[in-house]
């Protein structure tokens, strides 16, 4: 059974819907579980401080998100540990899951057409490709 479970969550529909069935299944087994928001840096900053200043914006937006979903987790009788990094959606969440050696990763998702997903590249797709754990996709 699953004893470590992380949720990636952006405060989106499919984010809701995976930190719905985290929080069923951490409270079926008894499981900690972890949530983690990917601020988004500029990939070619001009600046450090424009960076800094992306990072200080990404940050409070996702502490209130967090703050919202911790809250609700709570209230079901979990005790949530927030996090907050930045990077690379994929490759940020698939190394918090390792550091935290979580054995349940928590991703939701929505439909996208091909040609968007081969665009902009897939999160989920590239998680489930090189997660060290099992990875269960939510659809919103």
């Amino acid at each position: 059974m699953f004893r470590k479970i992380l949720v990636a969550y952006d405060g989106s529909e499919g984010a809701k819907s995976a930190l719905a069935k985290a929080q069923e299944i951490a409270k079926a087994a008894n499981a900690d579980i972890h949530i983690l928001a990917v601020g988004r840096i500029p990939e070619y900053a001009e600046t450090v401080s424009e960076v800094e200043e992306e990072k200080q914006q990404a940050q409070n937006y996702y502490s209130k998100i967090m703050d919202a979903a911790q809250r609700e987790l709570k209230k079901q009788g979990l005790s949530p540990v927030v996090h907050i990094d930045f990077g690379k959606p994929a490759d940020t969440i698939l190394r918090i899951a390792e550091a935290l050696g979580v054995d349940l990763l928590v991703l939701g998702t929505h439909p996208h057409s091909a040609v968007r997903r081969r665009v902009l590249g897939a999160t989920v797709d590239k998680v489930i490709d090189h997660a060290h754990c099992s990875v269960l996709v939510v659809r919103a």
